[in-house]
């Protein structure tokens, strides 16, 4: 599946979510299961709806926000962990996923029903983190705040602001 150039998409994640994945991906490599990607639930289907309006059938570079972790936070929200965002796949009617376990990461079973599931792939802690204020909503001329919290997904202009983090 090729990636867009033109934009990608912002997440926030709660940190054991993308720890217990590290854990799910390193499982599936074991066990020799090609390609090895994520599941996670979410309920917010508009959003991952504008989402998939938006990338036309690609797959997106995903920012990942890693929300609730251990440790101190930076005094403006930071990007530290990346991946390839490659669609959704509707729920069951009980709000559950419908394909194997092996793609959910741990930390994430049990939980409240979802009203569908999102797929990533390649997902990496970054060695740096980089300034959610560096980024910009698609069609906005501004960049977003300095403490911006992203609470849904958020489409963001690609390639924006040169950094060391993040190079073309």
């Amino acid at each position: 599946m090729e990636t867009s150039r033109n934009l990608a998409v912002l997440f926030s994640v709660p940190e054991s979510f993308l720890l217990s994945g590290l854990e799910c991906i390193s499982t599936q490599y074991q066990q020799e299961i090609h390609p090895a990607f994520l599941i996670y639930g979410t309920m917010e289907f508009e959003a991952f709806a504008a989402v998939e309006k938006a990338r036309n059938g690609k797959a997106l570079e995903m920012f990942i926000h890693a929300s609730n972790p251990a440790g101190d936070q930076p005094l403006n929200p930071e990007v530290t962990w990346k991946g390839i965002y490659l669609g959704i796949e509707p729920a069951t009617a009980g709000g559950r996923y419908k394909g194997k376990p092996i793609y959910r990461p741990a930390a994430t079973l049990g939980g409240k029903p979802s009203a569908l599931f999102w797929k990533v792939s390649d997902l990496k802690k970054q060695i740096a983190g980089m300034p959610i204020g560096r980024m910009q909503t698609l069609g906005k001329k501004t960049l977003l705040a300095d403490r911006y919290l992203p609470d849904k997904p958020t489409l963001i202009e690609y390639p924006f602001h040169q950094t060391k983090w993040f190079k073309p």
